[in-house]
């Protein structure tokens, strides 16, 4: 499994409105025996961050509400959490591009969120590679 210097496992927060993408994501995540916590805006978002420790944070920029995820990027971001932002919608694609922060545009590929996830735990310190297979959170 991955771990930190701590022996943490690597753990990725979704935050995501859509049922039916947060349901696809925590099949993906479990079946690449990825600990992940899953949300759907940004106050559970933050209470989440108040009990779990995460070490990425995959944020739709499009979400219910007064918040955007951009917003909730640069939030996470300050916590030193890297975000990544992913949005389907034309409207952000300058906004998102101008962020800073790494982004998927959907549809995207499984294959290219989980190398861009594993880029950004490498980084960060958490080796995503020797994470079991099919291991559940």
């Amino acid at each position: 499994m991955g771990t930190r210097m701590s022996d943490a496992m690597c753990r990725v927060l979704v935050v995501e409105d859509q049922p039916d993408i947060r349901e696809m994501l925590g099949e993906l995540f479990a079946h690449e025996g990825l600990p992940f916590v899953m949300v759907e805006n940004g106050s559970t978002m933050r209470r989440a961050l108040e009990t779990d420790e995460v070490d990425v944070a995959l944020i739709d920029v499009v979400l219910p509400g007064e918040e955007t995820g951009l917003a909730l990027a640069e939030e996470v971001a300050s916590r030193g959490i890297p975000p990544i932002l992913v949005t389907g919608n034309p409207g952000y694609f300058t906004a998102v591009e101008r962020s800073g922060h790494r982004f998927l545009f959907k549809p995207y590929r499984v294959a290219s969120l989980l190398k861009m996830i594993d880029q950004v735990l490498r980084e960060s310190r958490c080796d995503a590679k020797k994470r079991v297979s099919g291991s559940h959170v």
